[in-house]
């Protein structure tokens, strides 16, 4: 049984935002800056946070959180894209629940709300880092190498929006028939997890909602809503971390698909560059032996970038 997952079942630092939803935030440790901690498309925040966040928390106060249809927040009605998740995640904070200042770090898809938010409220933000962090404009950069592909299109957001119709119809159910599976959690994970999860997803909004955001990145519209051309972060303390193998961990492809993964990381670490240098104290590490989730495969190299980060704010605010 994974445990380090149990803590991400408590919703007591959920915060109610300003139309009634609730956002799911799970937070640790104490001082400041507050460090908020963004996932990956599709993860939710145990998943993606689960084997740094406690370690961080030794350090200063740490903040993670579910999108709108993951994990255990609210799904909307309306659709979504990066410009509302920011606009989501800067309500929640304007609670006071998790006062600023603010270290937001991102992992991939993270990125483009760390980057908005800060882009809003460079005054709250002191420190930045971002793992193996997509990047602005990253459909229309890598289209001639992986084509955008839209909702109606991708298998993905077509399972979701079957399971919010299964779910809707009654043809789905937790304990029932769930001929696609969307009740299904990995056995490994708390119990208590599991339950939480499945009651939340019976309400077809969540998948609904899941599609919108799935559909929205794959189509190329978020990461064109992060281009932000007059974007300086000045001397604000900023790690990039890019992993150093994207292919560990993977079974062998095809020679064909090893050169396509390649090519995309190729225009990634391109811009990871581009991500540092928007501080003059920017730095892009490559971290060996890690893949896109560096901070599953080299957790120690996220904790200590975001201690880094953290130390390097409080000095310059003394």
């Amino acid at each position: 049984m994974d445990e380090t997952l149990t803590p991400y079942v408590s919703t007591a630092d959920s915060v109610e935002l300003p139309d009634g939803r609730m956002l799911h935030f799970v937070c640790m440790g104490e001082g400041s800056p507050t460090v908020i901690l963004s996932a990956g498309l599709g993860d939710f925040a145990g998943v993606a946070w689960s084997t740094v966040q406690p370690e961080m928390a030794k350090i200063t106060r740490v903040c993670s959180w579910d999108r709108p249809g993951f994990g255990l927040s609210d799904g909307t009605v309306s659709p979504v894209d990066a410009r509302s998740l920011a606009a989501d995640l800067e309500a929640a904070l304007a609670s006071g629940k998790m006062p600023s200042p603010y270290v937001m770090v991102g992992h991939s898809f993270g990125a483009n709300e760390s980057l908005l938010f800060t882009d809003r409220h460079p005054d709250q933000v002191v420190g930045m880092v971002l793992v193996d962090p997509s990047i602005p404009d990253q459909a229309a950069l890598m289209q001639h190498i992986q084509p955008a592909v839209a909702p109606e299109q991708n298998p993905v957001v077509q399972l979701f929006r079957k399971c919010a119709a299964g779910i809707r119809a009654g043809t789905a159910k937790a304990g029932g028939p769930d001929p696609d599976h969307c009740f299904d959690y990995p056995p490994v994970w708390p119990l208590a997890l599991r339950q939480a999860l499945s009651a939340k997803v019976a309400n077809p909004v969540q998948y609904e909602t899941m599609a919108s955001i799935v559909g929205s990145a794959n189509s190329g519209v978020s990461s064109g809503q992060v281009v932000n051309t007059s974007r300086n972060y000045r001397d604000m303390p900023l790690i990039v971390l890019t992993a150093g193998d994207r292919l560990l961990g993977v079974p062998p492809p095809p020679e064909e698909t090893k050169a396509w993964l390649l090519a995309v990381g190729d225009v990634a670490d391109r811009g990871h560059v581009e991500l540092a240098a928007l501080s003059t104290r920017g730095v892009n590490t490559r971290v060996p032996d890690a893949n896109h989730y560096i901070q599953r495969t080299q957790p120690q190299a996220v904790i200590d970038a975001v201690a880094q980060v953290v130390g390097e704010a409080r000095a310059s605010r003394r």
